[in-house]
């Protein structure tokens, strides 16, 4: 099939996805308009279409839902967790901005203005930021951030984690690893190795803890001056995946006297940290405990390179003048103009939204809410980003992204892999590397499917059976382990 003839197929496809819920779809369709009349000629039409009909739902769904929790529980305030809280916050912003008129308008007859005057704000913040001035408040307990798997980590990787120079990193890797440069990748089972001897590693210990002080004062100074330690309801909001972020954040408030139980709501969650308190974290599209489907035909690293903010990540706090402001890390060029053709589309849609809010606001009040509530977001999220298109997958798999905390090593996130590579992702394959490593190192891809549909050929199809069913088979391990843990607790 002709590459225009997919690329209409696939924007069918969404639209009969979206037949249901009328006003999103109209909605989507002014967006994408808008948007090819107004756009760089040059932005692939499968951009424009996906960021319309897929994303602008799933982000307008994801923040009612939101706006409902929050409401229904009190909250005042709502903090959204840089980078990816980005998006979210402005369509917060939109979303009670519309709620307000509405109220006001109809007062008599959906309730006070006063219901919708939940305060929405932008904080600073990532792993690397919080994780920092945490170590030594929770000493050896930090080797369970540092010492995490991924793609390519090395063990320099594990000691920038920590807060450590190259010089320093060489120094630990000749007491903890003797004959091993610090630049060798190193398996999922090497790093989990790795963790008594860095604990039992007296120069480690004691570098890792100066460097976590040394950066104490200006991390919780910038939460102070933001009003997290003030004595009112508020929530956080943020992508997720396994909770660390919230936990983190509770350690640090949790020094400097705040005694509230954070809550946090959540687009999805994989897992929990051990010692977290269930009540306290609110997953949306699925939980730790549940949605292992939905779980298998999501990509993390995709969504994280979309809902992503202008700026560079956070690395940590500075003083200028009286106010504590957060250092940024300078943006990539080459990803910097993919980011800001992705904001233009998705803030294009953000005021669509207003738009159209505003128009239908004496007609059908509310009806935006309701359809939010109903949109089949797991069909539109299974179509692109488990099953995309040749041109989804070189539009988005060409991003530059890079899972490490740190941030450095940016790669392609769809990227270029062999047949014989491919097969290490099937399940029996992926299991022997895990547990017998050997000489051969598995060579990982953000969006592994974005991947296959590039580079599968003909194999398309098998490889992305295969890949999906060690998935699958990882999700359900994680649940389970995840529901014994809760029970034996």
């Amino acid at each position: 099939m002709p590459l225009k003839q997919r690329s209409e197929y696939k924007l069918n496809d969404y639209r009969r996805l979206l037949k249901k819920t009328p006003g999103l779809l109209e909605i989507s369709e002014r967006a994408c308009t808008k948007a090819l009349s107004a756009a760089d000629p040059d932005l692939p039409q499968a951009q424009i279409c996906v960021s319309m009909f897929v994303l602008g739902p799933t982000l307008l769904a994801f923040v009612s839902w939101v706006l409902k929790q929050a409401q229904e529980t009190g909250k005042r305030r709502l903090y959204f967790l840089a980078r990816d809280g980005w998006l979210m916050y402005r369509m917060a912003q939109t979303l009670c901005e519309v709620q307000r008129l509405s109220a006001k308008t109809f007062s008599g007859k959906t309730g006070s203005e006063k219901q919708y005057s939940l305060e929405c704000r932008y904080l600073y913040a990532s792993r690397y930021a919080w994780r920092l001035p945490e170590q030594h408040l929770i000493g050896t307990g930090s080797l369970e951030r540092i010492c995490r798997g991924g793609m390519h980590v090395t063990f320099s990787d594990l000691m920038r984690r920590a807060g450590l120079t190259e010089r320093e990193a060489k120094k630990i890797a000749r007491l903890v690893q003797p004959g091993r440069g610090v630049d060798e990748t190193l398996s999922w089972r090497e790093i989990r190795r790795l963790r008594a001897p860095l604990a039992e590693c007296s120069e480690f210990c004691k570098l890792a803890d100066r460097r976590s002080r040394s950066r104490y004062e200006a991390a919780v100074g910038y939460l102070t001056q933001e009003g997290l330690l003030e004595d009112i309801p508020y929530a956080l909001v943020d992508s997720g995946w396994i909770g660390t972020m919230q936990e983190s954040l509770g350690h640090l408030l949790q020094s400097a006297g705040y005694s509230r139980p954070l809550e946090g709501y959540y687009f999805g969650l994989y897992s929990l940290p051990e010692t977290a308190d269930r009540k306290g974290y609110h997953g949306w599209y699925f939980e730790p405990a549940s949605g292992t489907g939905r779980k298998t035909l999501f990509s993390n690293c995709l969504f994280e390179c979309i809902f992503t903010a202008p700026h560079g990540m956070t690395e940590g706090y500075e003083r200028k003048g009286k106010r504590w402001e957060p250092i940024l890390t300078p943006a990539y060029p080459e990803k910097e103009k993919w980011v800001r053709q992705q904001m233009t589309l998705l803030t294009l849609y953000l005021e669509t939204v207003a738009d159209f809010c505003s128009e239908d606001a004496e007609s059908h009040p509310g009806s935006l809410s309701l359809e939010a509530k109903q949109v089949r977001i797991p069909a539109l999220l299974k179509s692109f980003m488990s099953a995309p298109s040749r041109e989804e997958s070189a539009c988005y798999g060409n991003a530059l992204f890079s899972d490490d905390v740190t941030e450095e090593k940016m790669r392609p996130l769809a990227e270029c892999l062999t047949q014989r590579q491919f097969m290490d992702h099937h399940l029996v394959p992926r299991l022997r590397l895990m547990l017998f490593p050997g000489g051969r190192k598995l060579h990982d891809s953000g969006w592994m499917e974005g991947s296959i549909r590039l580079y599968g050929g003909r194999l398309y199809a098998w490889h992305r059976m295969g890949m999906l069913l060690y998935r699958y088979a990882l999700y359900t391990r994680m649940r389970h382990d995840f529901r014994k843990r809760r029970k034996a607790a």
